[in-house]
């Protein structure tokens, strides 16, 4: 693991530890339904767009502090001209793999939250390769009047090899398992 994400982790963890206000967020068992919809980015990305099925679990920790555990269905878009190992392509393909991740989310204000999971891509087809996934972001959880949860946010996921990045717009339902 390299000495930034062992910081971003480390500093997750330690943040989550301290005594801080409760936040509704922060104290339940959530569990998240969404379409996170992203697109390529990077000089040598093949991915144009990248619409996609995701299932998460979010479990308290702390005051503020979680794991969450995510799997789900990613299915990429290839443009209809990509580049890989010196060789060129022109014609459009999608690719599909599944996502398996767990990591630490840490609300810094009342629905605010920041977040880092770590796991592994699956690929399902021959165009995608099973690799490392490493994904940072953050979003907002609105509480609703029924007490589940409405959660957006962004985030960016890397296999830190060349061209594997996507920023992406997460959109997702949150049942309140605890209800309080």
């Amino acid at each position: 693991m390299s000495r930034s994400i062992q910081t971003i982790f480390i500093a997750l963890i330690l943040a989550g530890s301290l005594q801080t206000p409760v936040f509704a967020q922060g104290r339940s068992q959530i569990l998240f339904v969404g379409t996170p919809l992203a697109v390529g980015v990077g000089r040598y990305n093949a991915v144009g767009f990248q619409p996609s099925f995701d299932i998460r679990y979010q479990h308290p920790l702390g005051a503020n502090f979680t794991i969450t555990a995510k799997t789900g269905l990613d299915i990429f878009l290839i443009k209809s001209k990509y580049k890989d190992y010196f060789r060129y392509y022109y014609n459009s393909t999608a690719g599909i793999s599944i996502p398996i991740t767990v990591g630490p989310r840490f609300y810094i204000v009342d629905g605010l939250y920041a977040g880092l999971n770590l796991g592994v891509d699956i690929g399902v087809n021959s165009i995608a390769l099973t690799s490392f996934r490493f994904e940072p972001g953050f979003g907002y959880a609105i509480r609703l009047a029924n007490k589940n949860y409405v959660d957006m946010g962004t985030s960016f996921v890397t296999s830190f090899s060349e061209g594997s990045g996507a920023f992406s717009f997460n959109f997702a339902y949150g049942v309140n398992l605890g209800k309080k």
